[in-house]
């Protein structure tokens, strides 16, 4: 309930920003749901069969892909008007927030037996991973609609390349499956590598339409395989304490996330034009920051 109030808050805020610094507000608080309304998943998974208990997270992780295919022609439809847009999933996460609210059990019903600490050594590797994947992964978010848009795409085809990531991003339900037959390892490997493939392309070849769709399905199809693995890694790692597990690989990412863009933006070479800068500052909402909230 907590991170839904925090999803909610957020959204609200990011409705209502006059300004950069107002926005970025409203983008970490509701960045920082994402780690506490994952945690309860993994001890709702305790009682499953085994199979299912390795399927389930992995289904759960892919409700990125599902928020972002639905998402995407909200963003088309709305257009400029994306603070109404922004009202809506408000909404949708009161919704949601009243549904666990009604539905999930209390601290007695949930409480488990005391059980010993991961040793922190054990937790680094999956914690830096899952970090780095964050990072990586802000680039294709934040960016890839205006690296098309400038490249010459209309702002349609950006937005409908977030659609087919969103989409494709549901292949991640298979995780389970994937892991069992190839190992944690070489899944994990094998989805990064495509992941940094999709984003590589987005960056060389923004202006070539079909290059750019089928980097972005490679990307959704990577991206949340890749997330799912980390959820099934941070659970094993947490053996005693599953969500504390799912809670910190979710943390991590979301780190990534926040500060990918502004990585990004610090390496970015600096505009062309310094006057045309000012310009956009002098007269918010500006089209990028519109596209970006709207997408």
């Amino acid at each position: 309930m907590g991170g839904g109030l925090l999803a909610v808050a957020g959204t609200i805020v990011v409705a209502l920003a006059g300004g950069p610094v107002l926005l970025g507000v409203g983008v970490a608080v509701a960045g920082t749901s994402a780690g506490l309304v994952f945690a309860p998943f993994g001890d709702a998974v305790r009682g499953l069969p085994p199979v299912a208990r390795a399927r389930t997270p992995a289904t759960i992780s892919c409700g990125t892909g599902w928020g972002v295919a639905v998402a995407a022609p909200i963003a088309i439809l709305t257009g400029d008007a994306w603070r109404t847009a922004y009202v809506g999933f408000a909404v949708c996460a009161a919704l949601s927030t009243l549904l666990a609210a009604r539905t999930l059990p209390g601290r007695t019903a949930t409480a488990a037996p005391p059980a010993k600490r991961a040793a922190p050594r054990s937790a680094v590797p999956m914690l830096v991973a899952a970090l780095l994947i964050g990072l990586g992964s802000a680039t294709f978010w934040t960016f890839a609609v205006d690296q098309v848009r400038d490249a010459g795409l209309d702002q349609a085809a950006g937005r409908i390349l977030l659609g087919i990531a969103g989409v494709t991003s549901l292949t991640g339900v298979a995780a389970a499956d994937i892991i069992s037959r190839l190992g944690a390892r070489l899944t994990f490997v094998l989805t990064a590598l495509l992941e940094a493939v999709a984003i590589a392309v987005i960056a060389v070849a923004p202006g070539h339409l079909v290059a750019v769709l089928v980097a972005a399905a490679a990307f959704g199809v990577a991206y949340n395989t890749i997330v799912a693995v980390s959820v099934l890694w941070a659970t094993r790692v947490y053996a005693g304490r599953p969500p504390a597990g799912a809670a910190a690989a979710t943390g991590a990412q979301g780190a990534g996330l926040l500060f990918g863009p502004l990585t990004g933006g610090a390496l970015a070479p600096p505009p062309a034009s310094p006057s045309r800068c000012w310009a956009v500052r002098r007269s918010w909402p500006s089209p990028r920051s519109s596209r970006l909230a709207a997408t």
